[in-house]
Formats: structure tokens, sequence, C-alpha cells
């Protein structure tokens, strides 16, 4: 406790200044390196205003400012609660919320005008800190809430980050908020109080940590859009080949815990190539489209589609034995030969041939997968337009 006495606040203010117009700074650095996101320019414009009211609340203990000090401290308290504001802003953009930028509007111009207004919050640092207080919990922890709650494949972990760095300075400013109430010495807001003293050293926290996390989260969320991204095949929006060595690891681990059936089923569209050739490149490129897009008509909401290769699809079905996997791909076939595609202003028929196998518990993916391929090659050389199991 005697060490902490032994800081300035002064100094302490003017530090946590320079790191709300680090925030500002990193944001929008991140904002114009291509991370073009309206959070970023929110939580710059917080950083700034986080700046702006701790450096006038620096300056007005250290020379002399041309308003009085109640005025100064009102501006300083109001550009502060403005920044918190904003960060809640930053994380509605962020999570594709409607923003509420007239409510934090409105509440600094009321925490503003407020010693104007109300000579009672003028004259007591008790009352201002309640009522200030409550303001700064309710942006803070509002906008933890939010991170806390959201969620996002690969995306949980920095969230939650975030959320409880808004968390732990929320409940600090509730801690400081019924300090002052008992408090005989809270004369002024610079006094060499431990709490307050604790105040200005963890705003200072504040500003690096949630900059850091927010920072963080950014990139993360921009490495997982990229790896999906990655993991997406450009042309038809479904999972591409690459993807599926994750997908067929994870099925297989579920079912074998599970105890539960896992089928798989590859197909591949006949004479696909005679179609390339007569309409061209961009006809077979609008032919696999509509084959995805029926697909998804078709298949389950737990089945996971892939496109395998070239003109071959494949399908895991967890939780479904040969028969079920079997009829799935019957109703797609059917799906596919039986309702024409126009190409080029002629319609054209298509067909597909089909390899289902069911997993036996044992096997290797590799394995597996060798088997509805020569599963797939009986149908083709079966005939085609047919499904073999």
């Amino acid at each position: 406790m005697l060490s902490l006495l032994m800081l300035d606040v002064r100094t302490l203010a003017f530090v946590s200044s320079l790191g709300g117009f680090l925030m500002a700074v990193t944001m929008a650095g991140i904002y114009f390196a291509g991370l073009r996101n309206r959070a970023s320019l929110a939580w710059s414009a917080a950083g700034l205003a986080m700046g702006l009211g701790y450096l006038v609340g620096h300056l007005l203990q250290t020379v002399p400012v041309p308003m009085p000090a109640w005025q100064a401290g009102a501006l300083a308290n109001a550009l502060i609660g403005l920044s918190y504001g904003l960060i809640l802003v930053g994380v509605q953009y962020y999570l594709a919320y409607r923003p509420w930028i007239i409510p934090v509007v409105v509440l600094t111009l009321l925490g503003l005008l407020s010693s104007f207004l109300f000579p009672e919050l003028r004259d007591s640092l008790r009352l201002r800190i309640m009522v200030l207080s409550g303001w700064y919990i309710v942006m803070l922890a509002g906008a933890g809430w939010l991170l806390w709650r959201a969620y996002r494949p690969g995306m949980r972990f920095y969230y939650r980050a975030a959320a409880l760095v808004l968390f732990a300075y929320a409940g600090f400013l509730l801690l400081r908020m019924t300090y002052a109430v008992f408090s005989a010495a809270l004369t002024t807001s610079f006094v060499q109080d431990p709490l307050q003293l604790a105040n200005f050293l963890l705003s200072m926290m504040f500003s690096f940590s949630i900059t850091m996390a927010l920072a963080v989260m950014l990139f993360r969320e921009k490495q997982v859009e990229l790896q999906q991204l990655a993991q997406r095949d450009p042309l038809t929006g479904m999972n591409n080949r690459l993807s599926l060595e994750q997908f067929s690891r994870q099925a297989m681990e579920q079912a074998r815990l599970g105890g539960l059936p896992l089928s798989i089923m590859l197909f591949d569209l006949d004479h696909f190539k005679q179609i390339n050739d007569r309409f061209g490149h961009q006809a077979g490129d609008a032919l696999l489209k509509v084959v995805a897009g029926r697909l998804e008509q078709v298949k389950r909401a737990s089945d996971t589609s892939f496109r395998f290769g070239g003109e071959e699809f494949l399908v895991l079905l967890p939780g479904a034995k040969a028969e079920q996997a079997g009829e799935v791909a019957e109703r797609y076939r059917q799906i596919l030969s039986e309702e024409p595609i126009s190409l080029s202003a002629e319609t054209v028929m298509l067909t597909a041939s089909f390899g289902v196998v069911e997993w036996d518990g044992q096997e290797s993916w590799d394995d597996l997968l060798g088997r509805a391929d020569k599963a797939l090659y009986q149908a083709k050389h079966g005939g085609r337009d047919r499904v073999v199991s």
C-alpha cells in the first residue's frame, strides 16, 4: 500500500492519456492496414476520447487552464465516458448489432451538462463518482456481455479474453463507487487516496490491455477467415478436398466415441467432359454450381458435402448406416436425372454414378475412401446413373 501511495496521480493520469492515444493509433492503423471494419474506427475514436479525457485531467492539475476547474473536470469525465460508450459501439459494429450511437452521444452530453445543471454534482465528489461510475459500468459491462455471449468458430477464446478485461475494469469501478460512499478522504479526484491512486493505475492498465485484446481479436478473426477461405471451393462454395481431412477425422472420432454409424457417399457426374467440350467451360462451371445447389436441398442438416475434385463430390453422413446413406444417394440421383438443366439456350439431362459405403469402425480413412471409390467404379461400369453400396 505504501508503494502505491508513492505514485503520483498526475503522472498516472498522463500515462493513461498515452494509453488512450496508443489505442487510437493502433486501431486506426489496423483499419488502414486493410482490416476495414467500422469497429476499428469506433475503437480508434474511443482511444482518442480516452486520451483527451485523461490529458485534460492531467493538465488541470499541472498547468493553468482557460476555464474553471470544475468545467475542465466535467469535460474530462464526459470524454472518458464517451470512450467507454464508443468501445460498446465498436463491439456492436463488430458483432453486427445495431450500434447505440445516439444513446452514447446523448449520455455524453448529459454527462457534460450535468455539472452545469446540478450544483450538487459539481460540489460532491462522492455523488459524481456514483453517477459517473454507473454510466461507465453500463457501457463496459454491456460491451463485455455481448462479447462473452458471441460465438464464431475459432473465436470464442478471444472474445472472452476481451470480455474479461472489460468485466474486470467494470468490477473495479463498482468497487470504487461503493468505496466513495464511505470514504471521508475523498475531496478531490487527485487526492492521495489508495483507491483513487488505484483508479488511475488501473485505468492505465485497462487502456493498454483492451487495446491488446481487441487488436489480437481482429487479427485472429482475419486468420480464421483466411483458413475458412482455404477450405472452401471458390466455384461452388462447398468444402474442398483440403478440408476433408479435418472433417473426416472429427466424424470418425465422434462415431467411435458415440458408437454411431458413419457412411460416405462418393459420386461422379456422368459424361461431364462431353458437356464441357460441347458447351464450354463456363457452362460446365454453371452446371457444377447447380449440382452443388441441388445437393444442399437433399442432404440432411448433419451431413457435410465436399467438392472432391473436378466433377466428383463426396458427402459425409454421420449417424447413417449404408442403407440410409443409399436412400439419400438415390433421392439425389433422381433429382439430377429427372430435372433438366438449361445451358446456353439448350437443356441437358444430367446423371451421376454413386458409391456408398459404411465405416466398419476400425479401418482408416484411406481404406474407407478406397471402398467408396471401388463402389463408384462399379456404378460407372455397371451402366452409370445408379447407386452401388
